[in-house]
């Protein structure tokens, strides 16, 4: 393929599924340097791509919820960008609205990629290997531009770019909460409840954190997680005093046990990297601390983590259990995964089976890989 002059790559999803684009981005910038290139993503998450060096232009898509304004806004935003005559456009993860805007756009080259395994590539003009191959997402991501020709080995991950400036005002944030030591981040939400762990059990890990390791522990959640929260700090202060005799010291321990509410993109992105470790369920900003370098422990429940954990288990170890027969919503031949958004007839066992204390020894061992003294990261 003769190289191109412009580019738009297209993905319009998840928090996590667009920071897990970053990775092809940068291969694109690698294999095409002179290239100009765009990116249209849903707009809650187009800050991450702010100094990312693979992007020239961010355009936000707002996300409509009805077909006829979707397919209207579609329309409107084909014809603004059409007279930008892009050589070439990449759309990961399709979905009809986005194939629909891909092809509007009247490039030559057009690699688009539905990931559903049965779904037909439509509009199309290169042919993508390795359709309805079971593979990491980060992998079928890659597969869209491969169909360009390019020659990508698999392992990359995604990375999201910060300046100085950025990290150095979230450490200067998070002293300014009091807290010190090392800092352990948590996730306690998800996209459904079935992919979330006990929250007294995110309880019990913040307390032996700050008892163990003399750091303190900040959760991270989104107004729409405030029960969550509210469930969480209740645990907290129910089991402080199991834990502790005495009231101040549990004063003490509670006080460096903090939320961060619907904190912006980019300064969460930040203070995610002054992290010691973060500890959170299959969520995006799990996805979010390993494009920023920090260590991370994952709580999977009812997905399998082979499509959805592309990253080396020695700095990002899982858990997960095997071999639940409740897990019955895959395609024949394909890894096992349940759909259910709550799980009353089994109730929860693929998280309730996950322990405290194996949870715990995990997070020892990625302790014993951090520097001594341990100290917020900057």
């Amino acid at each position: 393929m003769v190289a191109p002059r412009k580019i738009l790559a297209i993905k319009l999803r998840a928090l996590g599924d667009t920071i897990l684009m970053t990775a092809p981005l940068l291969e694109l910038r690698k294999a095409y340097p002179d290239a100009e290139i765009h990116v249209v993503v849903t707009e809650a998450w187009a800050p991450l791509l702010e100094h990312h060096p693979a992007v020239d232009h961010i355009i936000s898509y707002v996300r409509h919820s009805g077909p006829a304004s979707r397919a209207k806004a579609i329309a409107r935003l084909a014809m603004s960008l059409r007279k930008q005559k892009y050589d070439c456009v990449v759309n990961f993860h399709a979905s009809p609205s986005s194939s629909t805007l891909a092809y509007a756009l009247g490039a030559k080259v057009r690699s688009i990629h539905f990931h559903g395994h049965k779904d037909r590539n439509r509009y199309s003009t290169v042919e993508i290997t390795g359709k309805g191959v079971v593979k990491p997402v980060i992998e079928r991501d890659m597969d869209t531009i491969r169909a360009l020709g390019l020659q990508i080995p698999a392992g990359s991950l995604p990375k999201i770019f910060l300046d100085n400036q950025e990290v150095m005002r979230a450490h200067h944030r998070i002293e300014k909460m009091g807290l010190y030591g090392p800092l352990l981040g948590l996730g306690i939400g998800a996209s459904r409840n079935t992919k979330v762990w006990p929250l007294d059990r995110f309880a019990s890990m913040a307390i032996r954190w700050c008892d163990q390791y003399r750091g303190s522990v900040i959760l991270f959640h989104s107004r729409s997680e405030e029960a969550y929260s509210r469930a969480f700090f209740d645990a907290v202060d129910r089991k402080l005093v199991e834990w502790y005799a005495d009231p101040s010291a549990r004063k003490a321990v509670r006080a460096r046990i903090l939320a961060e509410v619907e904190v912006p993109l980019r300064l969460l992105a930040s203070m995610l990297r002054n992290l010691s470790l973060y500890l959170g369920n299959d969520s995006g900003p799990k996805h979010l601390a390993v494009s920023v370098g920090t260590p991370t422990v994952t709580l999977f429940g009812p997905e399998d983590p082979f499509e959805w954990h592309p990253y080396s288990v020695d700095q990002h170890p899982y858990h997960f259990i095997e071999g639940l027969p409740c897990r019955k919503d895959q395609l024949p031949g394909f890894r096992p995964w349940c759909g259910l958004h709550d799980c009353i007839k089994e109730e929860h066992r693929c998280m309730k089976q996950i322990s405290e204390d194996e949870v715990f020894r995990t997070i020892e061992r990625m302790a014993e890989k951090m520097p001594t003294p341990l100290s917020l990261r900057t």
